[in-house]
């Protein structure tokens, strides 16, 4: 055998030869150690609380809805945040999953700065609608300097959002 070959043999065989219980334990060990460490830590809180099918993200007591929109002439994912209990829609249309996901932790950790980060993502739909139908314009040679310039423009402004959405996260 090669040297990998047997590496992983070894692998096996020490695997084969760790009881069930020892191993069990272990696992609750770790498992009661990621509990007590979620309680101080919001991102591993929603890592061990997410579940994610096609249509939405659940994360503790809110549901992320995944919706497709036109918008531009084009079809885009948005994002509506359902409370889970009240099955009620809290915030609509969000055009970010980091927006969304951002809010459902402020919800979680009781923090403020929810109405900033939809001010924002109003801020990247806004200019993301811009970008796209001055490329539409362009494309149809309508005017294609004065829409490039103001697509690029508009470009700009999406980024500058984004980077205040990703800072308040």
């Amino acid at each position: 055998m090669n040297t990998e070959k047997n590496s992983m043999y070894d692998i096996l065989h020490r695997l084969q030869q760790v009881s069930p219980t020892s191993l069990s334990k272990k696992v609750e060990v770790a498992q009661t150690d990621l509990l007590e460490a979620a309680e101080h830590d919001v991102d591993l809180q929603v890592a061990m609380t997410s579940k994610i099918d096609e249509k939405s993200v659940t994360v503790q007591n809110y549901r992320i809805d995944i919706i497709l929109n036109e918008f531009a002439g084009r079809e885009k994912r948005f994002y509506n945040i359902v409370e889970n209990s009240t099955n009620k829609i809290i915030h609509r249309e969000l055009a970010l999953f980091e927006t969304a996901m951002g809010i459902v932790k402020k919800y979680m950790t009781g923090k403020n700065g929810i109405e900033d980060l939809e001010k924002y993502d109003i801020d990247y739909s806004n200019a993301l609608y811009e970008v796209w139908t001055h490329q539409t314009r362009a494309r149809r040679g309508i005017n294609e300097d004065i829409s490039i310039a103001k697509a690029d423009a508009a470009k700009v402004r999406i980024a500058e959002a984004k980077r205040k959405i990703m800072k308040r996260l």
